[in-house]
């Protein structure tokens, strides 16, 4: 077999692209194109195209004048098919639709502030709420403080001065004050100062402790826990190590 030279792969390479690209110039009309380039209405945009593609071919209205006769179109898609197919396909081109853009950015430019001011007011409405809370647990646990300490000091008056001291304002003093810290042990679980300090109050203030000995020692170190509990719960976002 022959060798092929350089100009000969040339030839037998590019001669299907070329073929291909005729055909695609060449393509046959659809026949809604051809319905549309020879209606009476759209006639005058198919010369205008016939004659801005040929210079020799002038349009005049909806006939095509060229050098040698004057044409309606039906004649001169006849008489010229591939000049007719390109000036229709011309007068026909639409242009293929823009992918559409994605919206993702402005969504979220959108979306962004108004989920981060939505996150802000529902963190501030729960801080708000957790903070109201707090501070009612400190009212309580303070009242119930109160109570008890002014109970406890009445009744060791009474014991020192050789009196018959009052058992019943003791014991429900005493009794609210510990329900009151277990409320706030749960409120607060992470404070483990609460718990020790329920179990001050409840091995070491009874009623008997107090009718038998001296209680001043435990009964100062249970007032200056409850003032930090207090201080703690009113201001939560401070560091309070004296309470964990």
């Amino acid at each position: 077999m022959q060798r092929l030279g350089v100009f000969g792969w040339l030839l037998l390479l590019g001669t299907p692209i070329v073929l291909s690209a005729c055909s695609n110039a060449t393509q046959a009309l659809r026949d809604d194109q051809i319905v549309q380039c020879l209606s009476p209405t759209r006639q005058p945009d198919l010369t205008a195209a016939a004659a801005a593609l040929n210079p020799d071919l002038t349009a005049s209205g909806r006939l095509i004048v060229s050098p040698t006769a004057t044409m309606a179109p039906g004649q001169w898609a006849k008489q010229d098919p591939a000049a007719f197919t390109r000036a229709c396909q011309a007068m026909t081109y639409v242009a293929p639709a823009r992918p559409p853009e994605n919206q993702l950015p402005t969504v979220v430019s959108i979306l962004l502030p108004v989920l981060a001011g939505g996150l802000v007011a529902l963190i501030s409405t729960e801080w708000r709420s957790a903070s109201t809370v707090a501070v009612k647990h400190a009212d309580d646990l303070g009242d119930a403080a109160d109570a008890f300490f002014t109970a406890a000091r009445e009744y060791a008056a009474a014991r020192a001065g050789k009196q018959t001291p009052q058992a019943a304002p003791y014991e429900e003093a005493h009794g609210t004050l510990a329900a009151q810290l277990s409320k706030v042990s749960r409120f607060r679980p992470g404070w483990r100062k609460i718990p020790e300090s329920r179990r001050v109050l409840m091995e070491r203030l009874t009623r008997e402790k107090a009718h038998a000995e001296n209680v001043d020692e435990p009964l100062n170190t249970l007032s200056e826990q409850v003032a930090r509990f207090d201080k703690a719960l009113r201001r939560p976002w401070w560091p309070h190590r004296g309470v964990r």
